[in-house]
């Protein structure tokens, strides 16, 4: 890897760290700069900006989870089971790392995140749609689904999901009381796979992307990170 490579990692590794910690709005260019005894020509060369450096953390989570999607693919069978392996692997829906999720939709699914939203979005398509098309394209050819066209299937589901993660998201953002922000995560889950089944005349049940329990646990984790920072933030303030 290039020298120049090398400290572009760096930097993402060091900002991502100090958003965990001191969070986004607290984590400001000079406190990368600093944590890496870097010059602030040299952070400038790589990035424009803070936001600039979240949009490359999170452009190399979704390829890292295309990459693990497709991996475990390989080892199986069903279309139905491959589907559902592609669309788990979202940037967002990672109950195991509630600190990004957290970090995410707490500058993503703001007011004014419509446009890294927008940008996460066209990153995730353009990995994922070629390896739906093919499964969507195998499952046909073996009679577990039933379209007219691979791509422009593929290309629904893929919307149908970014829609979903959207939505999850916002609830999430807005959320105060676990139950019912778990509640109506549900409610939009059994939604959302009720609508791939039938675009793809699936049958009813064969759509898990995400577990119910799973969605539950990574609001939780969510919602309980928020509290654990603004706590943070007021002994901060004292």
């Amino acid at each position: 890897m290039k020298k120049s490579n090398v400290r572009r990692e760096e930097i993402l590794a060091v900002a991502e760290r100090l958003f965990y910690t001191k969070g986004y709005e607290g984590t400001s260019v000079q406190d990368i700069i600093t944590e890496m005894n870097f010059s602030k020509g040299g952070f400038y060369h790589h990035f424009d900006s803070k936001l600039a450096v979240l949009e490359a953390i999170c452009a190399a989570r979704a390829e890292e989870g295309c990459a693990q999607a497709q991996a475990a693919c390989e080892t199986m069978e069903s279309a139905v089971d491959k589907l559902n392996a592609l669309l788990h692997a979202s940037v967002l829906l990672d109950r195991d790392n509630p600190g990004f999720a957290a970090l995410l939709i707490g500058v993503a699914y703001r007011e004014d995140g419509a446009l890294m939203r927008e940008k996460m979005k066209t990153t995730q398509l353009a990995c994922m749609l070629p390896l739906v098309t093919q499964v969507v394209a195998q499952g046909a050819a073996r009679g577990e689904f039933f379209v007219e066209s691979a791509v422009d299937t593929a290309q629904m589901l893929l919307r149908l999901h970014l829609q979903f993660t959207d939505e999850i998201a916002f609830l999430i953002a807005a959320g105060e009381n676990e139950d019912e922000t778990a509640e109506a995560m549900v409610k939009k889950l059994s939604t959302y796979r009720t609508a791939i089944e039938r675009v793809l005349i699936a049958p009813f049940g064969s759509i898990s992307f995400v577990e119910a329990k799973d969605l539950r646990l990574l609001g939780q984790a969510v919602l309980r990170e928020r509290v654990r920072q603004r706590a943070d933030a007021m002994l901060g303030a004292n």
